[in-house]
């Protein structure tokens, strides 16, 4: 290839998700010959990619020990409420470069911000209610007359101070029903939100805005640029530096509450991104042109390999499986 890469490209995250990817293989999967040469094609086709390898292979092999230690020394009953999680276990040949300095690093940025957020961070590990991938619960807090329903890869904290129940959304999304006389708090991103009788729905993902849709009642919300009442029949967004004008929700209820992921004319990148956190494992884009293309489509939570097998017939897509990983090119 005779055109420079410059850090900083748009091609950079594909490559590093890539990375993360064939470390995933190599190192907790079960690799054949063929994945090995199909490894050193990749990783031979620019100085990025030789880069973007030795950072998720240094990632992953640290990370191992970070979690591992992290399972050993927590005590199992510290928060009875928690769901016990499945500790991270990659292969031997990925734990040869640990050490005291590499577990600080993770400990501090692989933990706090993964990479791609191809793991949990460490305040969703340490939350009270976590829903694994592909995973969906429902909790009845009939003390605090809540009903909580958290989607996939949510984590959420379930308080109470001075006698009113304080729930913050760490991650993912989650509806809250409230039957309650005083409010309760909702703590998500920037916001602040008081709910006493209603039904809203929240979602906030790694680096995108906080959605917040009510489908009953009403609610007020706080935001440091101002506080508004927001009632049934609407959506606003926010970051924490914006927060968007209410605006009528969409004619179409929110599917996941019924174990549907929809697509509407996104992106395919997009919808990717949205299947890997529903589908356990991972997919893998490795063409920029099959990214672009759009998809329409509605497939139940539980058959999302449908997905996969649809974007093939549609787009003449290449798939090859190592394990739980799916590479789509």
């Amino acid at each position: 290839m005779n055109t420079a890469h410059r850090p900083g490209s748009p091609d950079d995250d594909a490559i590093e998700r890539e990375a993360h990817a064939w470390a995933r293989v190599l190192g907790a999967g079960s690799p054949t010959v063929q994945d090995g040469e199909a490894f050193k094609a990749w990783r031979g086709q620019s100085p990025a990619h030789q880069r973007a390898w030795a950072q998720a292979s240094r990632a992953w092999r640290e990370l191992g020990g970070v979690v591992q230690a992290y399972a050993a020394e927590r005590p199992a009953q510290a928060r009875p409420d928690r769901r016990a999680q499945a500790p991270f276990s990659p292969r031997r040949r990925w734990l040869l470069a640990g050490g005291a300095g590499a577990f600080a690093s993770l400990a501090a940025v692989g933990l706090l911000r993964p990479p791609l957020g191809l793991w949990p961070s460490y305040a969703e590990m340490q939350a009270d209610y976590r829903t694994a991938t592909g995973e969906q619960r429902r909790y009845a807090l009939d003390a605090q007359q809540l009903t909580l329903a958290l989607n996939t890869q949510t984590s959420l904290n379930v308080a109470t101070r001075d006698g009113r129940p304080e729930i913050e959304l760490v991650a993912g999304e989650a509806a809250i029903q409230a039957r309650r006389d005083q409010p309760c708090l909702v703590k998500a991103g920037a916001a602040r939100l008081l709910l006493a009788d209603g039904d809203i729905e929240i979602r906030r993902l790694r680096g995108q805005q906080v959605q917040l849709r009510c489908n009953a009642g009403q609610l007020e919300v706080r935001h440091p640029q101002g506080a508004l009442r927001l009632a049934a029949g609407m959506q606003i967004a926010y970051d924490d530096d914006a927060l968007d004008a209410p605006a009528p929700l969409p004619a179409r209820p929110s599917d996941w509450r019924a174990g549907v992921v929809s697509f509407h004319d996104l992106p395919l990148e997009q919808a990717i991104d949205e299947i890997n956190r529903y589908r356990p494992g991972r997919v893998v884009l490795m063409n920029g042109d099959l990214a672009r293309r759009r998809l329409s489509a509605r497939y139940e939570v539980q058959d999302l390999d449908q997905a996969i097998a649809q974007i093939q017939q549609l787009y003449g897509a290449q798939v090859r499986r190592v394990g739980d990983l799916v590479f789509l090119s």
